[in-house]
């Protein structure tokens, strides 16, 4: 039976195509365990300076938005230096809690600008502790608000959660701006009950 006879431009095709694909499986020998390890460097967070805290967060509000208000509230609260501290960290945490519909009632004697407070806090974790940012400089966590931190960072469903949650009537929105090690930055916006809100909780007593 006669043996059929390839082509030279075929048998060429056939090889670059065999090339190419064992390039492709060196890459991603190579780049995967860097990216489990963490080594691969985050993309840099973009800082606004002239970006404004938000008093109230739009319903519609992407994700990109959600970080810059974060950004720019830190930035307003606890000033360019400390969040530069933080953002140069391995691990921090930015949040942000914004009222629902029913907020609470304005102080007695307030203006016709007052607004609901959105509480916020911003943390690294340095030397294996858990620092908090305040006006004139970095404190301890409170203890038991850093282990619950911990503990839900530890958590898989966390991970897995969708960024963005469903609105629940009445709730506001918890925003969250995470950094740990071996996890690109993440950015939440939950709008209802979740995992998030827990760690935004936390950092809130912290």
């Amino acid at each position: 039976m006669a043996r059929m006879q390839v082509a030279p431009s075929a048998r060429n095709r056939v090889r670059a195509a065999r090339i190419v694909r064992s390039m492709r499986k060196r890459s991603l020998v190579l780049i995967l365990p860097a990216l489990l390890a963490g080594c691969v460097a985050p993309e840099a967070a973009r800082v606004d300076d002239t970006r404004r805290p938000l008093d109230t967060l739009p319903g519609n509000a992407r994700l990109g938005e959600v970080e810059a208000d974060l950004l720019a509230t830190a930035r307003a609260r606890f000033g360019a230096a400390a969040l530069e501290r933080t953002l140069a960290a391995p691990t921090h945490l930015i949040v942000k809690r914004f009222a629902g519909m029913a907020p609470p009632p304005p102080p007695p004697g307030a203006g016709a600008d007052w607004r609901p407070p959105t509480p916020s806090a911003m943390m690294i974790k340095d030397s294996g502790r858990w620092l908090v940012a305040t006006p004139d400089g970095w404190r301890d966590a409170n203890g038991a608000a850093a282990a619950e931190i911990e503990a839900v960072m530890a958590l898989r469903e966390f991970w897995d959660e969708p960024a963005t949650s469903l609105a629940c009537p009445d709730y506001g929105a918890s925003l969250l701006l995470l950094r740990a090690p071996a996890r690109a930055r993440t950015v939440r916006n939950s709008m209802c009950t979740s995992v998030a809100d827990r760690i935004v909780l936390a950092a809130l007593r912290a």
